[in-house]
């Protein structure tokens, strides 16, 4: 795996060989980042603002994505001692190290953790058929982290329809996406 564009455009970034991570595409993530920056109401993604959050991290290509676009800080959470080992190796490309953090540990339980208003952009990429979309943003919710007007995008399997998740908790629809087994929705409040 390769970052796409920003300071750290071009660097590899380390995987799993085992299946037990699917890390995002180069094209869904220029895809993700191409929607949140062209809204139409404005940016989401704020170069040196911008707070992300990437629960289930896997290989934490998503959040090096964002911390190489300018994100302010990045948050991985991780659960799988395997891909941890992988992720901290990764983010040591960050020349700054307190702008990154990684927890080693079960993501739902993590979200109880964190401030209100904490993070404008939160990404949920775990495994397609554990059902933890719906915990994860009842969770979101109650503890109030997702900052105003932030986004929530959730990478999930072409046939789930996460768009029917969004009224429950709380969020509208900003787009979706399919990129052929790969579904994205991006809700915002």
């Amino acid at each position: 795996m390769i970052i796409t564009a920003g300071k750290y455009k071009g660097r590899k970034i380390k995987t799993l060989k085992t299946g037990v991570v699917r890390p995002t595409s180069a094209r869904v993530r220029e895809s993700i980042f191409n929607i949140v920056q062209l809204t139409e109401d404005d940016t989401v993604f704020y170069e040196g603002k911008t707070s992300f959050l990437d629960l289930f991290a896997g290989s934490g290509i998503m959040g090096l994505e964002a911390l190489s676009r300018g994100a302010k800080n990045v948050v991985f959470v991780e659960k799988n001692p395997e891909a941890v080992k992988i992720l901290k190796q990764n983010i040591s490309i960050a020349e700054d190290s307190e702008i990154t953090r990684a927890i080693a540990g079960d993501s739902l339980r993590s979200l109880n953790k964190f401030r209100e208003s904490e993070f404008n952009f939160i990404f949920i990429d775990p495994p397609y058929e554990a059902g933890l979309y719906k915990p994860a943003l009842e969770k979101i919710r109650e503890n109030k982290i997702l900052a105003k007007n932030g986004i929530v995008v959730l990478e999930h399997n072409c046939k789930a329809k996460m768009s029917e998740l969004a009224p429950e908790y709380g969020f509208r629809v900003y787009k979706t996406k399919v990129y052929g087994d790969t579904g994205i929705t991006v809700l915002c409040r």
